[in-house]
């Protein structure tokens, strides 16, 4: 019985995704830490990224969906099939040079991403409690930097002699595919939703088995009209637009074996970022998740601005000295190296603090998986037209200009979203879905909006929910 228990646990699922994470968009982000996905020029895997966000600008919002209907599960495990295809194109390309292979890969990974990226945020952010939440979500981001941390390890030992700049080794990218290989029976050690247990013995209270498109669509664009989604729109498209001027600026400035030595550094401090914003976002030493939401919110905003600061006065000097920095560069390569992990070590905190952010807001059964739809519909927008600057042959201290204004741009509506999450969670369960359309009673995002207003006013008293589902003992 208390194997059985384990395995329902909150806890394996979110370690079990987030291996499924490190074998998939993992191994992804250790090729962009590369730097162009180890390619020598950035057009070609620019315009690859592009098309694959894409894809995914409609797809995560209908993922969000398809997550209702046949179970964050096996939404996962189609996501998964689509991943593999495109690191076999680069090193095809790499190899051979074929360029079409690249860009059919891309497409596929859009596809799958877009399924992929909605269950895995359903899960790690709907499964684990209030108490739980934070650490939950840096285990999950955590494991999935495993990725680049694995992958930049294999790519230095065989890129260390690389001084120049270059692509990297073919052999590269054969042992990443290999890691890719595994996700598959990884994703289908995941239980279902519905035998899923948090500690406390309850079940997910907010998760449906089984919806109706018609129901979907009407709930999806109710979730996009609703006050917490809009307000956080901005940040998911513009937020981290700046990482595809980054890939650029490692391709252009660094040698091969130090762009594999980022990628190393790089996965090194995203664990560190993941284990430090998971601690903090759980701790109740900074009183309700309303004000650590802001305390984290107010130090990542001011962090970051003074990073882009220092990001642009590095630009500025490549721009008037572009030759390539190698490790033995002394003050030259430790400036620019700096500036870039830190900025690795902002993006991997605030996307772990969003995703935390995003569960402290009040839901029902299935507005979780579509507002996570929704928002890396947009994030994916935003990343789809970043590459496809990127693509372009704009100028790097263009790009680096473009990028910081729209940080600026997104800091204003980010913070009154932060000014809405109600001092404790809020988690409503409806009757048993219902593939019936009368009979599938989903409470609407304006319903939410008023229970958060609620919430919000007394911070100092805590929400106790009547749901059976989370009173039971």
């Amino acid at each position: 019985m208390a194997r059985l228990t384990f395995f329902r646990s909150v806890a394996l699922q979110i370690v079990l995704v987030g291996l499924v994470s490190f074998t998939q968009p993992g191994i992804w982000n250790a090729l962009q830490n590369l730097g162009a996905g180890g390619e020598e020029k950035p057009y070609l895997v620019n315009a690859a990224n592009a098309l694959t966000y894409g894809i995914m600008v409609f797809g995560c919002t209908l993922a969000g969906g398809l997550c209702n209907w046949i179970g964050a599960k096996w939404t996962l495990v189609l996501g998964v099939i689509f991943y593999t295809p495109y690191a076999s194109s680069l090193y095809v390309n790499n190899r051979y040079g074929t360029e079409w292979y690249v860009m059919l890969g891309a497409a596929l990974c859009g596809i799958g991403a877009s399924m992929f990226w909605s269950s895995e945020a359903t899960i790690a952010v709907g499964y684990p409690s209030e108490s739980q939440r934070g650490r939950m979500v840096a285990i999950w981001m955590g494991l999935r930097n495993l990725g680049p941390l694995i992958g930049g390890s294999i790519s230095l030992s065989l890129n260390v002699g690389g001084s120049k700049a270059g692509k990297v080794s073919y052999e590269t990218y054969l042992v990443l595919i290999g890691i890719q290989c595994a996700g598959l029976p990884l994703a289908l050690l995941l239980s279902p939703p519905d035998k899923v247990k948090r500690p406390d013995g309850t079940k997910i209270p907010h998760l449906k088995k089984r919806t109706t498109i018609k129901t979907e669509a009407a709930q999806i664009w109710s979730i996009i009209r609703s006050k917490q989604v809009a307000l956080l729109v901005p940040i998911f498209i513009t937020g981290i637009w700046g990482t595809t001027y980054q890939s650029n600026y490692l391709t252009t400035y660094f040698s091969v074996r130090s762009r594999a030595l980022v990628s190393f550094l790089t996965a090194i401090m995203n664990i560190i970022a993941d284990l430090i914003v998971g601690t903090v976002t759980d701790s109740k030493i900074l009183g309700s998740q309303a004000k650590r939401a802001k305390i984290l919110w107010f130090a990542f905003a001011s962090l970051t601005t003074a990073l882009w600061i220092w990001q642009t006065i590095t630009q500025v000097h490549f721009t008037r000295n572009s030759h390539a920095v190698d490790w033995v560069d002394g003050s030259r390569f430790g400036n620019a190296i700096a500036v870039f992990l830190l900025a690795k070590l902002l993006y991997e905190a605030q996307i772990v603090f969003l995703y935390w952010l995003i569960g402290t807001y009040p839901r029902s059964d299935g507005t979780l998986e579509r507002s996570v739809g929704v928002l890396r519909s947009f994030e994916s927008l935003g990343s789809c037209l970043s590459y496809g600057v990127g693509a372009s042959h704009w100028s790097n201290l263009n790009q680096c200009i473009l990028a910081f204004a729209l940080w600026v741009a997104c800091v204003v509506p980010t913070t009154r979203g932060v000014w809405l999450v109600p001092a404790h969670q809020i988690e409503h369960t409806n009757a048993p879905a219902s593939v019936n359309e009368d009979e599938d009673k989903t409470r609407s995002a304006s319903t939410i909006d008023e229970e958060e207003k609620a919430a919000s006013e007394d911070e100092d008293v805590p929400h106790v929910d009547s749901s059976p589902e989370l009173t039971r003992a």
